[in-house]
């Protein structure tokens, strides 16, 4: 535990800081800087500045990890399972036929560019299901190669952080209600920690909309990398390569569990078990566990990784950028969602 110890000193350092700028900018009572983008905003600067010493990387990256999954799964007990059943079933239909689509269409635009089709596959699933998280889990299971895996990671990486700045801009300039822009966040951004950032730094409300429909897509990981692994291994014993049914799926690579934690806490709320101080304390524990995990998200980003990723994945993340945030926008809109 000790190695932690630096990385997390650090952690608090910036978000301690950023929590206070939120509770001091506000107008007619709200606040109007959100403490998660100071936080991402001041770690981005640090990394990229001057850097950070080795010691603290055990910690900023257990903070990345770790705490954010403990953060999310507190969030549930601020919701009801009604409230978590009702919005999350209002953007099934909206996620499916994004994950269904976006995975065609980037393998598609992938292999006309040039790339692999395992390549193509892996910027596919961290598009349109859970990001950095349904990349290492699909990697394995369609034969991947570790340049291809570290290609898909690193573009889906940069956007995501792009839709961070980009997303509230853009829904401010809209004037999107806080349940359209979490859905559409939620819906279209990619890995699960930047879908907590962009959702509540637009709003508390959107923030919690988003983490629910990202939760709902991240469900979705289960059918989709079976069934890609199906498909890959007989691909691969039409074409002779095959020499086994491969690796087995591990339960946690399908089903996260912090996504059943937070439908646990969510029922525990609905059952009436948190008294409202509890309930207050759990909420503020889990919106400084947030603003300390993003903290660590900002100190992990590396800008130069934007020069790394070589010019065809590059296009290929902005062609799945922009197809997931354009046709999950048009979806969202037609499903009624306000």
């Amino acid at each position: 535990m000790q190695k932690y110890i630096p990385g997390l000193a650090l952690i608090l350092a910036i978000s301690l800081p950023a929590r206070f700028i939120q509770d001091q900018i506000t107008v007619n009572g709200k606040a109007v800087v959100s403490a998660v983008a100071v936080a991402i905003l001041l770690g981005i600067l640090i990394r990229n500045l001057t850097g950070i010493p080795d010691g603290c990387k055990p910690g900023t990256r257990f903070a990345m990890k770790r705490v954010l999954r403990v953060g999310i799964a507190l969030m549930g007990a601020q919701l009801s399972l009604g409230q978590v059943l009702t919005t999350g079933a209002a953007a099934v239909l909206v996620v499916a036929i994004c994950i269904v689509l976006a995975i065609l269409v980037v393998r598609f635009v992938s292999m006309r560019m040039g790339m692999s089709d395992r390549l193509g596959t892996l910027l596919g699933v961290g598009t349109s299901i859970c990001g950095v998280s349904a990349i290492v889990a699909t990697a394995p299971l369609i034969k991947a190669r570790d340049e291809e895996t570290s290609l898909a990671v690193a573009t889906i990486t940069v956007f995501g952080l792009l839709a961070i700045i980009v997303y509230p801009l853009l829904g401010h300039l809209r004037h999107l209600s806080d349940a359209f822009f979490g859905t559409w966040a939620g819906t279209a951004v990619n890995d699960t920690s930047q879908v907590v950032a962009t959702g509540f730094i637009y709003s508390q409300k959107a923030g919690e909309v988003a983490t629910v429909v990202k939760l709902t897509r991240n469900l979705f990981m289960a059918p989709v990398i079976v069934a890609l692994s199906w498909f890959s291994l007989k691909r691969r014993q039409a074409e002779g390569r095959a020499t086994g049914a491969g690796k087995g799926i591990a339960l946690h690579q399908t089903v996260p569990l912090f996504v059943l934690g937070f439908l646990g806490m969510a029922v525990l709320n609905s059952l009436g078990v948190f008294s409202p101080s509890v309930r207050q304390a759990i909420q503020t524990a889990s919106q400084l566990l947030l603003v300390c995990a993003l903290a660590g998200v900002g100190l992990e980003t590396d800008v130069g990784d934007m020069r790394k990723i070589g010019l065809r994945p590059f296009y290929a993340g902005l062609c799945a950028a922009a197809f997931m945030a354009v046709v999950s926008f048009g979806l969202i809109t037609l499903a009624g969602i306000r």
